[in-house]
């Protein structure tokens, strides 16, 4: 070749040439210079090892002393490997040692390297070979590499020994759990975190290659030219400077014919050379979401002369992404970011799934719902899940084990920087990588600042992606950015501050860690459970009058279905598994329960009971999403969670990959390209109010430009059309200079509904030219004039004038409570406030009027409360708590049995539509049995707890009622308060006609066991 040929090939090709490179143009002469006189060519091969371990623990950490790597302990177990020490010997943490015995292959290679690759060892590993050390390697989720030509037998039997340290809270080797890279591992456990799993937990190899070898192969592929830039690492063992071949091909990744290839002819000195080449394809193709087109880069090198050779592959795609001008964007084109957070929690494994199917089955079924992106959060995805995303189009956003509550330690920096550079290594060339994440949910501190500057870093290992610093900025340092885009050195504001105001206008306290709004437009919102209007407009509006919003946490989890889960480790011979002991215990406090508090009167069977908490999270997600969606700040979210993980129910399906009922069709409405977000307000009104009715419709770039009519209408609860309006819709052209915001609304007007009580419905339609997803809310109405009448005369017990003149005004007499003319039974109301006096004396007097047959309506709890103790004055000798139950994303399912209490209300489990404003934060928790249990709530989305919001006891020959729910509060203003409360005066009148009975004979006894002789008031 010609010095003019070489240098037009050259600049064709776009080859980074160094001096004493050398190139050929004919691939089929270079080829056959591999091949021997008898025609035998050697290429690397891989012998896997995987399958039967021996596998002992050594709580004494005494392994090494006693020689443990020369031969496996006596009380070794047959194990599988991959997997985890804790399902052979569960509840155990420490130091564990695995054995395998294998028979190495000849190597046919001249001078032929083994190399023992360890796909992931959790978290520490020492290894042995034939009783020689050949290693170690700390960090739980990378791989890594050990040369063991020096150790290996070839022929003949080989025994490999790996000692393996599973952090716990006491140092081993100076090591504990939470100053490693662990995500929330924790002992002892408790909800919500993950077990403390470890031990060789992916596939292990032995790779047989020839004394010149590839590794740490780069594609990286420039959507705007087509150029791939292939960057590699080249091992040369041999003890001088060899000259060799690199060939490289490029090809359509799901087959056909190479599209390109590349020969190289390069001078390689002894040890790692890196080597960096530029390729193009022609007419190449973007790897887009509804088209993940792939291309597979292959890469050999050989020695000239040589028989052997080896050879790596990996696949890439073009694609940019990046967020620009107050959106995210693939290849140019703004997209809704729509993710699902995933851990990747799997029953028995924890992070490791029991069936292989099932890491491959959570993607499938994001994408289908509707979602474009998935975050692995604080654990890198398994591999053969970055595989399925390039081929279905699935966007991740990838973070590692130090991403979350990494503890500082004078390792931290080294451990951190460790962590968070495997993870780039291994998965920088997956085109579906596009974000990758360096911290969630970290306050401002060591961790957090390293993180601010591990920037640089992340670029020498790759700048073509976006970074996002952290999660939910906990650290609230507003004036350093959120994300970096691709090639860039800096931390970029891109997503913008919110208003003041808005931080006013939330419904949860600014106290709370992620319940604040931050600068950077990162957030994390978990807002009380059933959303309230302040909830509901809070997620409208964030980010009104700034730039735009990315919602990387928000999500409403459903119940645990204990009983399922408990049998599905059952049918596996899995009990012993310490999340199956977990939520057997929980199981076992739920049928505690069941049984006391008669549940089977409402649901039937414990099944049924789940089933219906499971089938409630469905609403629930798709309110919020109406939310997220109308709102035009927000230009993405990503939703909490994909599975149940963390021992909870955050998950889209259960953590046996079991849908949840009617959650798959919520997600795909409410994700939806284009759809209506209706909303309504109020939500339970009385015949004859007024109402707002909004109408938001989310568009995705969906509709071209043009008007579009509209229907708008009311139904009533028989059909009956109460309402109709129609409009024109106009969708504006679409250009980058001009672009109109994903969502619009297009209607907010207050109606005047006079219609029959009952259920309505508010739906939305285009009468041609689009179809969209949503298009219908419901509301309550309910008629004054329907109130069931109270005839009895009220006496009231304490002050609460406002209550008396709704009382009166309601046609209901009422009259002071006075214990010297006490003639007769009472129905007797209490609310907040205590009468003047003494508040002991006032209880023992309440307390003797219910002991001769009176009913008292305790409407709310606070009156009970004696200093910092809130049930100081309940008239029980056990007296429980005031127990405040979880109601953010993880939240209890409330149930209400048919009983007059609830007579003409909605019961079984509590509608959150209905019953919103209704429904208590607050639960009677461990007091003594009632004689009625009316209405309670059951915690099982995180671990379990559970109470009563309204139960009936006897005192005497009379009664008293406990209550919780929002009652007082909403009188006059929520129907279903109004009904609740003269439902209890009929209820508690129902006995008045009977003789007043005398004190009982034990009465003073009882007021000591309530301890009322023994507390101040």
């Amino acid at each position: 070749m010609n010095r003019r040929h070489f240098l037009k090939g050259a600049a064709h090709t776009g080859i980074s040439l160094t001096a004493g490179d050398a190139l050929s143009d004919d691939p089929e002469s270079a080829g056959a210079a591999a091949v021997t006189t008898n025609g035998a060519i050697h290429c690397a091969s891989v012998m896997p090892l995987d399958g039967e371990w021996l596998l002992a623990t050594d709580p004494q950490n005494a392994g090494r002393r006693q020689g443990w790597f020369n031969a496996p302990a006596p009380q070794a177990k047959r194990t599988k490997t991959p997997w985890i020490i804790q399902d052979d010997f569960p509840g155990y943490h420490g130091i564990a040692w695995y054995w395998r015995e294998f028979t190495a292959p000849p190597n046919l290679h001249v001078h032929g390297r083994y190399l023992l690759r360890f796909w992931a060892v959790d978290y520490q590993a020492d290894v042995w070979l034939n009783g020689e050390l050949v290693g170690e390697h700390e960090g739980g989720e990378t791989p890594f590499v050990l040369d063991v030509t020096e150790h290996i037998k070839p022929g003949l039997n080989n025994l490999a020994a790996v000692r393996v340290l599973n952090p716990t809270n006491d140092p081993i080797d100076g090591i504990v759990l939470n100053q490693t890279p662990h995500r929330n591992k924790v002992i002892p456990y408790t909800a919500g975190n993950s077990y403390d799993d470890g031990g060789i937990v992916d596939s292990v190899e032995l790779r047989i290659a020839p004394e010149i070898y590839l590794q740490d192969m780069f594609v990286r592929p420039d959507s705007k030219t087509g150029i791939l830039h292939i960057r590699m690492e080249v091992n040369n063992l041999a003890r001088k400077r060899t000259q060799s071949h690199l060939e490289f091909t490029i090809a359509p990744a799901a087959g056909g014919e190479t599209s390109g290839s590349l020969i190289v002819k390069k001078s390689l000195l002894p040890g790692k050379t890196i080597v960096e080449v530029d390729m193009a394809a022609a007419n190449f193709r973007l790897w887009e979401l509804d088209d993940p087109f792939l291309y597979r880069v292959t890469a050999r090198v050989r020695a000239v002369a040589s028989s052997s050779f080896d050879e790596q592959s990996l696949r890439c795609g073009f694609r940019d992404f990046r967020f620009e001008d107050g959106y995210f964007r693939l290849n140019g084109r703004r997209l809704f970011l729509k993710c699902s957070h995933t851990g990747n929690h799997f029953p028995v494994g924890l992070h490791y799934p029991y069936n292989p199917d099932w890491v491959r089955r959570d993607l499938f079924n994001v994408k289908a719902m509707g979602f474009n992106a998935i975050r692995f959060i604080a654990g890198v995805a398994e591999r053969a899940q970055l595989d399925l995303c390039d081929e279905i189009g699935l966007l991740v956003y990838e973070e590692n084990y130090a991403s979350w509550l990494l503890a500082d330690s004078p390792m931290m920096a080294q451990r951190f920087d460790q962590s968070l550079s495997g993870m780039i290594l291994r998965d920088r060339s997956h085109p579906s990588v596009v974000m990758w994440g360096l911290l969630n949910e970290t306050i401002d501190g060591p961790v957090f600042r390293h993180a601010v500057n591990s920037l640089p870093l992340v670029r020498s290992l790759d700048d073509s992606r976006m970074v996002m610093l952290s999660s939910g900025r906990f650290d609230r340092q507003l004036s350093i950015g959120s994300v970096s885009n691709p090639g860039s050195m800096v931390w970029e504001t891109l997503l913008g501050r919110e208003q003041a105001d808005a931080a006013e206008a939330k419904p949860w306290s600014a106290d709370e860690p992620g319940a604040y709004i931050n600068g950077a437009g990162d957030i994390h919102a978990y807002p009380r459970i059933p959303h309230l209007p302040e909830t509901i407009h809070f997620l409208r509006s964030v980010g009104e009058g700034g730039k735009h919003v990315f919602l990387s946490e928000y999500g409403i989890a459903s119940g645990v279905d204990l009983l399922r889960l408990t049998r599905h480790y059952e049918q596996l011979n899995k009990e012993s598994a310490e999340d199956a002991q977990f939520y057997r215990n929980l199981l076992n406090r739920f049928l505690t329960d069941w049984e006391q508090w008669r549940l089977a009167d409402i649901f039937g069977r414990p099944e049924d009971f789940f089933t219906q908490s499971l089938n409630k999270n469905a609403g629930q997600r798709l309110l919020g999403l109406n939310a997220i969606r109308s709102n035009p700040n927000i230009a993405g979210y990503s939703l909490t969670g994909t599975v149940d993980q963390g021992m909870s129910g955050e998950g889209l399906f259960t953590t046996f990959r079991e849908p949840k009922p009617g959650t798959s069709d919520a997600l795909l409405d409410g994700l939806a390209p284009l759809r209506w977000c209706l909303f309504t307000e109020p939500v339970n009104i009385y015949r004859g109010a007024a109402i707002q009715l909004n109408a938001a419709l989310a568009n995705e770039d969906v509709l071209p430009p043009g008007e579009y009519p509209v229907r708008l209408q009311v139904f009533g609860p028989d059909n009956e059309l109460i309402f109709a309006r129609k409009l024109n819709v106009t969708i504006p052209k679409l250009s980058r200079s001009s672009e109109p915001p994903f969502s619009l609304t297009v209607y907010d007007e207050t109606a005047v509904i006079d219609g029959p009580a009952g259920k309505y419905r508010f739906v939305a339609a285009f009468d041609s030219g689009a179809a969209a997803a949503g298009g219908e809310t419901v509301f309550y109405v309910d008629d004054a004039a329907r109130m069931p009448p109270v005839e009895t005369e009220v006496t009231q017990w304490g002050e609460d004038p406002d209550l008396t003149k709704w009382l009166l005004n309601h046609n209901i007499s009422a009259r002071s409570f006075q214990h010297a003319d006490q003639t007769a039974r009472e129905v007797i109301l209490v609310s907040a406030s205590l009468p003047a006096g003494s508040a002991a004396e006032s209880f023992k007097r309440l307390a003797e009027h219910i002991s001769r047959g009176s009913t008292a309506i305790f409407l709310s709890p606070g009156v009970f409360a004696a200093g910092n103790n809130p049930v100081a004055w309940v008239p029980l000798a056990k007296k429980g708590s005031l127990h405040q139950m979880s109601n953010s994303c993880y939240h209890d399912d409330e149930w209400a049995k048919k009983h007059p209490i609830f007579d003409g209300l909605p019961t079984g489990m509590m509608d959150y539509t209905f019953y919103r404003e209704i429904i208590p934060d607050r639960v009677w928790a461990d007091q003594s049995p009632p004689t009625e249990a009316v209405s309670g709530g059951v915690y099982t989305a995180l671990g379990y707890s559970s109470g009563l919001m309204t139960a009936v006891y006897r005192l005497g020959a009379g009664r008293f009622i406990l209550n919780t729910l929002r009652i007082r509060r909403n009188l006059g203003a929520n129907p279903a308060a109004e009904r609740l409360l003269r439902n209890m005066l009929l209820f508690a009148s129902s006995d008045l006609k009977q003789p007043l009975a005398d004190t009982p004979l034990d009465f003073h006894a009882q007021l000591k066991s309530f301890g009322y002789s023994n507390v101040e008031g």
